[in-house]
Protein backbone atom coordinates (compact mmCIF):
# COMPACT_ATOMS: atom_id res chain seq x y z
CA UNK A 1 0.00 0.00 0.00
CA UNK A 2 1.57 3.36 -1.02
CA UNK A 3 -0.25 6.59 0.61
CA UNK A 4 1.00 10.16 -0.76
CA UNK A 5 0.58 13.12 1.59
CA UNK A 6 1.04 16.13 0.24
CA UNK A 7 2.40 18.86 2.65
CA UNK A 8 -0.06 22.07 3.98
CA UNK A 9 0.45 25.39 4.36
CA UNK A 10 -0.66 26.91 7.53
CA UNK A 11 -2.85 29.58 5.74
CA UNK A 12 -6.34 27.74 6.37
CA UNK A 13 -7.73 30.05 3.71
CA UNK A 14 -5.89 27.72 0.87
CA UNK A 15 -7.10 24.66 2.14
CA UNK A 16 -10.16 23.14 0.06
CA UNK A 17 -13.17 23.56 2.33
CA UNK A 18 -14.13 19.82 3.09
CA UNK A 19 -10.79 20.35 4.71
CA UNK A 20 -11.83 22.92 6.91
CA UNK A 21 -13.99 20.92 9.39
CA UNK A 22 -11.25 18.33 9.83
CA UNK A 23 -8.41 20.82 10.79
CA UNK A 24 -10.70 23.08 12.84
CA UNK A 25 -12.14 20.02 14.93
CA UNK A 26 -8.65 18.97 16.21
CA UNK A 27 -7.64 20.35 19.04
CA UNK A 28 -4.58 17.39 18.94
CA UNK A 29 -3.32 18.89 15.59
CA UNK A 30 -3.31 22.45 16.63
CA UNK A 31 -1.12 21.27 20.08
CA UNK A 32 1.10 19.32 17.18
CA UNK A 33 1.58 22.41 15.34
CA UNK A 34 2.13 24.48 18.51
CA UNK A 35 5.00 22.36 19.59
CA UNK A 36 6.51 22.58 16.44
CA UNK A 37 6.39 26.50 16.26
CA UNK A 38 7.48 26.89 19.89
CA UNK A 39 10.67 24.13 19.60
CA UNK A 40 11.97 26.93 16.10
CA UNK A 41 11.13 29.85 17.87
CA UNK A 42 13.59 28.88 20.87
CA UNK A 43 16.32 27.66 18.02
CA UNK A 44 15.77 30.84 16.05
CA UNK A 45 16.17 32.84 19.74
CA UNK A 46 19.43 30.46 20.75
CA UNK A 47 21.09 31.23 17.42
CA UNK A 48 20.41 34.96 17.16
CA UNK A 49 22.85 35.19 20.11
CA UNK A 50 26.10 34.41 18.42
CA UNK A 51 27.22 36.78 15.34
CA UNK A 52 28.61 34.66 12.46
CA UNK A 53 30.49 35.74 9.31
CA UNK A 54 29.12 34.15 5.88
CA UNK A 55 31.18 30.98 5.79
CA UNK A 56 30.58 30.10 9.48
CA UNK A 57 26.88 30.60 8.81
CA UNK A 58 26.91 28.16 6.06
CA UNK A 59 28.63 25.34 8.38
CA UNK A 60 26.79 25.90 11.69
CA UNK A 61 23.38 26.05 9.20
CA UNK A 62 24.49 22.19 7.82
CA UNK A 63 25.06 21.49 11.22
CA UNK A 64 21.63 22.45 12.52
CA UNK A 65 20.06 21.05 9.56
CA UNK A 66 21.51 17.37 9.91
CA UNK A 67 19.96 18.33 13.86
CA UNK A 68 16.73 19.57 12.97
CA UNK A 69 14.72 16.43 13.32
CA UNK A 70 12.48 16.19 16.14
CA UNK A 71 10.22 13.16 17.00
CA UNK A 72 7.38 12.76 19.60
CA UNK A 73 5.81 9.63 20.49
CA UNK A 74 2.78 10.05 23.13
CA UNK A 75 0.37 7.83 24.18
CA UNK A 76 -2.06 9.26 21.45
CA UNK A 77 0.00 10.13 18.33
CA UNK A 78 3.36 10.13 17.04
CA UNK A 79 4.90 13.05 15.62
CA UNK A 80 8.11 13.86 13.12
CA UNK A 81 8.95 17.52 12.60
CA UNK A 82 11.91 17.66 9.92
CA UNK A 83 13.78 20.83 8.84
CA UNK A 84 13.04 21.92 5.19
CA UNK A 85 13.65 25.98 5.22
CA UNK A 86 14.88 25.73 2.30
CA UNK A 87 12.31 24.09 0.26
CA UNK A 88 8.90 25.57 -0.77
CA UNK A 89 5.83 22.97 -0.11
CA UNK A 90 5.44 22.09 -3.81
CA UNK A 91 9.58 20.91 -3.93
CA UNK A 92 8.73 18.47 -1.01
CA UNK A 93 6.70 15.16 -0.99
CA UNK A 94 5.84 12.66 1.41
CA UNK A 95 4.59 9.29 0.99
CA UNK A 96 4.14 5.92 3.04
CA UNK A 97 4.91 2.58 1.72
CA UNK A 98 3.37 -0.33 4.06
CA UNK A 99 5.54 1.00 7.89
CA UNK A 100 8.29 3.22 6.07
CA UNK A 101 7.42 6.83 5.59
CA UNK A 102 9.17 9.12 3.27
CA UNK A 103 10.51 12.67 2.88
CA UNK A 104 11.53 13.54 -0.61
CA UNK A 105 12.96 17.44 -1.32
CA UNK A 106 13.91 18.59 -4.86
CA UNK A 107 15.03 22.07 -5.27
CA UNK A 108 16.55 23.36 -8.86
CA UNK A 109 17.14 26.93 -9.61
CA UNK A 110 18.08 28.20 -12.97
CA UNK A 111 19.54 31.91 -13.05
CA UNK A 112 20.87 32.64 -16.40
CA UNK A 113 23.55 30.60 -16.72
CA UNK A 114 23.91 29.49 -12.77
CA UNK A 115 22.28 26.08 -12.10
CA UNK A 116 22.07 24.87 -8.55
CA UNK A 117 20.11 21.92 -7.54
CA UNK A 118 19.70 20.36 -3.72
CA UNK A 119 17.94 17.25 -2.74
CA UNK A 120 17.12 15.28 0.07
CA UNK A 121 15.50 12.04 1.01
CA UNK A 122 14.78 11.10 4.69
CA UNK A 123 13.04 7.68 5.66
CA UNK A 124 11.33 6.67 8.61
CA UNK A 125 10.23 3.18 9.66
CA UNK A 126 6.80 3.90 11.59
CA UNK A 127 5.74 2.10 14.61
CA UNK A 128 3.86 -0.63 14.21
CA UNK A 129 0.78 1.51 16.56
CA UNK A 130 -0.02 4.45 14.23
CA UNK A 131 -3.42 4.64 11.55
CA UNK A 132 -1.02 5.17 8.38
CA UNK A 133 -4.12 6.00 7.00
CA UNK A 134 -4.98 9.34 9.20
CA UNK A 135 -1.84 10.99 8.22
CA UNK A 136 -1.47 14.42 8.32
CA UNK A 137 1.63 16.99 7.20
CA UNK A 138 1.97 20.68 6.96
CA UNK A 139 4.57 23.24 7.29
CA UNK A 140 5.01 26.08 9.93
CA UNK A 141 6.54 29.51 8.69
CA UNK A 142 9.87 28.67 9.98
CA UNK A 143 10.08 25.89 7.68
CA UNK A 144 9.46 22.82 9.73
CA UNK A 145 7.21 20.16 7.91
CA UNK A 146 5.24 18.30 10.79
CA UNK A 147 4.01 15.12 10.10
CA UNK A 148 1.38 13.73 12.77
CA UNK A 149 -0.10 10.53 12.74
CA UNK A 150 -2.90 9.09 15.74
CA UNK A 151 -2.59 6.09 17.73
CA UNK A 152 -5.74 4.07 17.93
CA UNK A 153 -7.45 4.63 21.56
CA UNK A 154 -7.05 1.82 23.39
CA UNK A 155 -9.91 -0.57 24.01
CA UNK A 156 -8.86 -2.39 27.07
CA UNK A 157 -12.13 -3.96 28.56
CA UNK A 158 -12.45 -6.24 31.39
CA UNK A 159 -14.56 -9.35 30.17
CA UNK A 160 -15.37 -12.39 32.74
CA UNK A 161 -14.72 -15.52 30.86
CA UNK A 162 -16.77 -18.60 32.54
CA UNK A 163 -15.38 -21.58 33.39
CA UNK A 164 -17.24 -24.59 31.81
CA UNK A 165 -16.83 -28.27 33.78
CA UNK A 166 -15.59 -31.35 32.11
CA UNK A 167 -16.11 -34.72 32.62
CA UNK A 168 -12.94 -36.60 34.41
CA UNK A 169 -11.95 -39.31 32.95
CA UNK A 170 -9.06 -41.28 34.21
Amino acid sequence: MRIRILPLTTDTASLPSFLDDVFSQSEQFDDDFHQFEQFDEQIERAASLFPRDAETERKVKATEKSKMEKVIDQKSKFSFSLDVSEFKPDELKVSIDGRTLTVEGKQEISEGSNYTSRSFLHRRTLPENVDVNQTRSFMTEYGQLAIVMPKPKSTVTVKTIPIRKTANRH
